[in-house]
């Protein structure tokens, strides 16, 4: 039995090239679109055999599974690196606003995300799985057992309505064109109009 050190760089060698082709294949999404995102295309990109590109992914749904899952993955330690700065009253507009800043950084990735090859990749599943999601639906589960929001007949209903607006707010910006000032300053009044919907 090898010793638990080599175990161990065993196990994470793979997961290190999944990483570093996930990272490649962003960049063939961001520079060419999602129509040219194929497992063949990632494997001479990345100069990999295309069996060693298969045996990480798949097929393109798990290719395509795994860039969301690194994009949730993203937004879930960016805000909770964010997390100790802000106060709790803020933390729905953090979670919107870092979520817009991804969004705007991988556009094709985001507009892809109703697509049916992405809805067969799950990505509205691997999201309201993070921890970045969670902390968002118990700060307004936490505010209506708290009676500080209305309370509703379906919390996990208004939480997923809600989510629907900051993704809504920020499709309208990205198929839109607005100036990054102008998106910031619409998903500030969508959160604020959410807010206030939500007082008692």
């Amino acid at each position: 039995m090898p010793p638990k050190s080599e175990e161990t760089k065993t196990d994470s060698a793979p997961q290190a090239q999944r990483k570093q082709l996930v990272a490649i294949a962003r960049d063939i999404v961001r520079n060419d679109g999602m129509a040219a995102l194929k497992l063949e295309a990632l494997a001479e990109k990345s100069d990999t055999p295309l069996s060693t590109v298969e045996s990480l992914f798949k097929d393109k749904p798990g290719l395509i599974r795994a860039l969301y899952e690194a994009w949730v993955e993203e937004w879930q330690r960016r805000l909770m690196a964010a997390l100790p700065e802000t106060p709790p009253e803020a933390m729905l507009r953090q979670a919107a606003h870092i979520y817009r800043e991804l969004a705007c950084s991988d556009r094709a990735l985001f507009l892809a995300a109703s697509t049916p090859i992405a809805i067969e990749a799950d990505l509205f599943g691997v999201l309201s799985k993070s921890t970045a999601f969670e902390l968002f639906a118990n700060f307004l589960k936490t505010g209506m057992a708290e009676r500080r929001f209305r309370v509703t007949a379906d919390p996990d209903a208004t939480v997923r309505t809600l989510w629907g607006v900051v993704h809504g707010t920020v499709l309208l910006e990205i198929c839109s064109g607005y100036d990054e000032l102008t998106g910031k300053r619409t998903l500030d009044e969508s959160i604020s109009l959410m807010t206030r919907g939500l007082q008692r």
